[in-house]
């Protein structure tokens, strides 16, 4: 937590005389007009730190709760909550903030829900992984892969025509799992299989690891405490003006 403090607060307040009670107001507004100056920085901080530029959903991840005359703090925090049908954001990005384990993501827990996942392990992405410029999965080519390993579990094949050519191929998806006879000499993970004609090749698309520990990549507090050094006097200065101009 940033503690602020008002240098001068008994003077200031003998010279204000009867309006001295403007004060808590433009204290409030400041912090609030503070707090989403450090929301702004905590985004521009993203945005410049994660290859090819932080994602919307990261970009939200963040909320600003406002001061109030009662309160006098203002609070800049991860979001609990999460997006429809996404995972939630203090979930699957806090490790960023606070080091730490990753939490598993609801790919994860979807797999391991339908017995597709060891239960103790996280993906990693494979050497083919379907990743898009900032290093994500690709949406679409998850939908394929869930599409096909909800309706036929682990090993069936669909067809259709893809690649330059457009030669029709068999497009297909396994899971390697500890105790896996048949694909013993593959990593455990999940494999996407093409098929053309007597040829067939497969791409590791993820791999299943153990939890990693992670280090703190932002640190928040150095990030608020230069945004706070930064805006605070100028803020309190422009509240306490409103204030004692519409004071009653």
């Amino acid at each position: 937590m940033i503690t602020v403090q008002i240098e001068g607060m008994a003077a200031l307040q003998a010279s204000l005389g009867k309006q001295a009670s403007q004060i808590p107001f433009a204290a409030a507004r400041a912090l609030t007009v503070t707090a989403h100056s450090v929301h702004a920085d905590i985004k521009r901080a993203l945005a410049a730190g994660v290859k090819g530029g932080a994602t919307p959903y990261t970009l939200r991840s963040f909320s600003v709760k406002a001061a109030t005359k009662a309160t006098l703090t203002a609070e800049v925090g991860l979001r609990t909550d999460a997006p429809s049908g996404g995972t939630p954001y203090e979930q699957a990005i806090a490790h960023l903030f606070h080091g730490g384990t990753r939490r598993f993501k609801r790919l994860e827990g979807w797999l391991k829900g339908r017995g597709l996942m060891p239960t103790s392990m996280q993906l990693a992405p494979g050497a083919r992984a379907p990743l898009d410029q900032r290093g994500n999965p690709r949406q679409a080519a998850i939908k394929e892969m869930l599409g096909i390993l909800s309706a036929y579990r682990r090993n069936l094949q669909t067809f259709g025509r893809v690649g330059k050519s457009k030669e029709a191929k068999a497009i297909g998806f396994f899971v390697v799992l500890p105790g896996s006879i048949a694909a013993r000499h593959l990593a455990l993970g999940i494999y996407r299989r093409i098929t053309s004609g007597s040829a067939s090749a497969i791409e590791p698309w993820f791999h299943f690891s153990a939890p990693g520990t992670y280090q703190r990549q932002y640190d928040l507090d150095a990030i608020g405490s230069r945004t706070v050094a930064r805006v605070w006097p100028a803020n309190f200065e422009a509240s306490l003006a409103k204030a004692l101009a519409t004071a009653r």
